[in-house]
């Protein structure tokens, strides 16, 4: 048994030389299969290629995508440009923009395209009605755009399983941590962009491009673009969240004792106190989102789902008791805005009697509520430590080994035209490691206000993009799922520096999870558990993908390379689960070793159903399709053991809770829609943020650049939106002692 696995491991790990970083592929550019066949020129470039004699029909003679020995090849040329491709952006730096004339493309780059014009969107739409799509009461009556988005998702990934296959490289799009907020930290980052150390370990500057491809080759030219940069930039929001929280204490205890129990339970944050009895009301700072707590607290607990009020009682009421004191702790209040938060504090002392601070001391001032209040906030705001905003984005392109760097550069100037319309940005290339690494540093948000989010959609979207634009210039890439080649999860960097730490230092200790993960992904170790969960739908990925390769006319070494991946997936799924091993404890096993509510037929049906959640583009398709999902739950459920209840219980609340969130997020699109005076037909803002169009107070399209009258008339127009901002919230502040209303509880 162990033989066979190894050689069904040797021969899958033939085929796996390539991974993506997605974790799930999301939909996020809803293109129509018709417009995606564009690419079907180059199935013609093939035919072509096979009558000049390059070889026979597709994945044949010199056009074979795969050498005899399963390796992979890179299939890009030099500066070369795809049959369909577009040559590089006019305002590619020059470096770049001199690309070689257009050749034939590669053989993956071929395949890729004959597989997506022989894709059958309508086999794919019957196959999703037969799954439960497409019946119920009209549930399953999906739109027209959701229908192409559907179909044009599946083209996509059929379409780049066959590329990879054929040997071409996934698309490795990154964005990285700690993206700079301030004008110092983008400064820094431009000179780590900017500067390389070369043979000596002495630094000196790189090339480095701005979004009009001109060369920063100065200090003054970087320094005056690092000025326009952060002009965008927001200053750090304070922190101004607030909790009153009460305590039924469970026996008589002294002030000195309550007094070091509280300060043990809100850390080093500010409050006071005030007790009466055996009832001790709390007003104080926290580092928690007051927000959702109030409106959880307004709308009543009962009827929310949320569990964080009960993680937070739980904790104070635990550090309570570890201080020597018994006490219930019970959120009242949350506030997280200045002016309500100083109404809330100056409430608290007005209603409360022998109100003390963190030390014990009693509050002065208490029958001036209002001045007590004042004095007591402005001790607290040098506490209020700030939350930095999200001003820039650190975004890293790569490509294997190899690849052309000048037209790996043009694609991603190409990724950020396309996907960030009107955002300043630096381009550079890093030529100190093996794979080709270009670095971008773009603004969070343009000179017009527009925001640039990544969501997991919008990761999937620019690794698409990429992708593509690679594609264009000549580079073999595809944008794969980590689930389609059952990869093992990537690591972070602080995952890679604990392990250098700890492979130097024999003092560092590192857990063995991080260990495990960090060697899985070097050595390109393949997710047993995935495989054993999910293998039937990997296989079923994979024979599809095969199917269309067979219906578009590619035979040889892409097809067989293709078919060898799926079958050996499914036999290697097949002897794990089907001759009584038991899989490894974890996601796929309880800790007895046994089959856990994962390895149950109906997960293959209830995976299918949740992806199919991405497809949702309104609030109302979403509520169908997540009646389904639970549908599926509870059919599951009554066919389930009684040891396995409690753990599918905890997987069913986590995927609610994703829905939700889910939920709520088309929700707020479809409000924002409505307040921009948007059409009839729903237009998701992540799409609108993708499109290059002018602004309703602006003429000017995003690419012209404003003149100084202009961005007087801007920075006036921002100075006097913030005096009316000011004027309304002083009004609030004169009105609040009038109004006796508990805001947020």
């Amino acid at each position: 048994m162990s033989g066979r696995l190894a050689g069904y491991a040797a021969e899958i790990e033939r085929y796996l030389r390539g991974e993506s970083d997605v974790k799930r592929e999301e939909l996020h550019d809803d293109k129509s299969v018709t417009g995606a066949r564009r690419e079907a020129g180059e199935f013609q470039a093939m035919k072509s290629y096979g009558r000049t004699g390059g070889g026979g029909r597709l994945g044949q003679g010199q056009a074979g995508s795969t050498l005899g020995d399963g390796s992979n090849t890179p299939r890009s040329s030099p500066g070369g440009l795809g049959a369909s491709g577009s040559s590089m952006s006019s305002r590619a730096p020059k470096s770049t923009a001199a690309a070689s004339s257009p050749r034939a493309p590669s053989a993956p780059i071929m395949v890729y395209g004959a597989t997506l014009a022989g894709f059958r969107p309508e086999e794919e739409e019957e196959d999703w009605k037969r799954r439960g799509g497409g019946g119920g009461r009209g549930a399953g009556r999906a739109s027209a755009t959701g229908r192409a988005a559907r179909a044009g998702y599946q083209a996509r990934a059929v379409a780049a399983r066959a590329g990879y296959a054929a040997g071409a490289q996934p698309a490795v799009f990154k964005v990285m941590p700690n993206p700079p907020s301030t004008r110092e930290a983008a400064a820094r980052l431009l000179n780590y962009i900017g500067k390389r150390e070369d043979e000596k370990g002495e630094k000196h500057d790189i090339e480095i491009f701005d979004e009009d491809g001109q060369m920063l080759a100065t200090g003054g030219a970087r320094k005056a673009f690092l000025e326009t940069f952060c002009e965008t930039f927001e200053p750090p929001l304070e922190n101004t969240n607030f909790l009153e929280v009460r305590f039924e204490l469970a026996s008589e205890v002294t002030d000195a004792a309550v007094s070091e129990a509280l300060n043990k339970a809100f850390g080093a944050k500010p409050f006071i106190y005030a007790q009466d009895g055996q009832t001790v009301e709390v007003y104080a700072h926290t580092d928690v989102r007051a927000g959702p707590l109030a409106k959880v607290l307004a709308g009543g607990r009962e009827n929310s789902r949320s569990k964080a009020l009960d993680k937070i009682e739980a904790r104070l009421s635990e550090t309570m008791g570890a201080a020597g004191v018994v006490a219930r702790a019970e959120v009242t209040a949350a506030v997280s805005r200045e002016p309500k938060a100083k109404y809330f504090l100056q409430k608290f002392i007005r209603t409360h009697s022998h109100v003390r601070h963190a030390n014990g001391e009693p509050v002065p001032w208490v029958k001036n509520s209002t001045k007590a209040a004042a004095s007591v906030y402005e001790q607290w705001r040098p506490q209020f430590s700030g939350r930095e905003r999200r001003n820039a984005y650190h975004l890293l392109f790569s490509a294997r080994a190899g690849t052309d760097a000048n037209a790996v550069m043009a694609a991603a100037r190409a990724v950020l035209e396309e996907r960030a319309p009107g955002y300043k940005f630096v381009l550079a290339h890093h030529k100190d490691t093996k794979h080709v690494h270009i670095h971008a540093m773009v603004q969070a948000r343009s000179a017009d206000g527009e925001r640039l989010k990544f969501y997991k959609p919008d990761l999937a979207a620019w690794r698409e993009t990429f992708a593509e634009k690679a594609r264009e210039n000549g580079i073999a890439m595809v944008a794969t799922r980590r689930m389609d080649h059952a990869m093992t999860r990537p690591f972070t960097k602080e995952h890679a520096g604990a392990y250098s730490r700890a492979q130097s230092d024999p003092r560092y200790q590192v857990s063995a999870r991080t260990i495990e993960r960090v060697e899985a992904k070097r050595q390109r170790r393949f997710d047993v558990q995935s495989l054993v969960v999910n293998g039937d739908a990997i296989a079923a990925a994979w024979q599809k993908t095969v199917t269309t390769m067979r219906t578009a006319g590619i035979v040889g070494q892409a097809l067989t390379a293709a078919e060898s991946i799926g079958n050996n997936f499914l036999q290697f799924r097949g002897d794990r689960t089907g001759e009584g091993q038991p899989g490894p404890a974890g996601r796929g096993a309880d800790q007895l070793g046994q089959k856990s509510f994962l390895s149950h037929p109906g997960m293959r049906e209830l995976n299918a159903l949740i992806g199919d959640l991405n497809m949702a583009h309104t609030p109302l398709e979403m509520r169908r399709q997540m009646a389904r999902v639970n549908q599926a739950l509870d059919n599951m459920r009554e066919t389930l053991p009684p040891a396995h209840q409690g753990q599918f219980e905890q997987y069913r609340e986590e995927v609610n809770d994703k829905m939700h969130d889910r939920l709520a997020r088309l929700q707020f699109e479809r409000q924002q829609q409505r307040r921009g005076g948007g059409g009839e037909e729903p237009i998701p803002e992540r799409e609108a943020r993708g499109r290059d169009l002018p602004t309703r107070d602006d003429p000017r399209q995003p690419g012209e650049p404003r003149t100084g009258t202009e961005q007087e008339q801007v920075r006036a127009k921002q100075k006097d939106n913030k005096q009316k901002a000011g004027q309304s919230e002083e009004q609030d502040r004169k009105t609040q002692r009038s109004n006796d209303n508990d805001y947020e509880r």
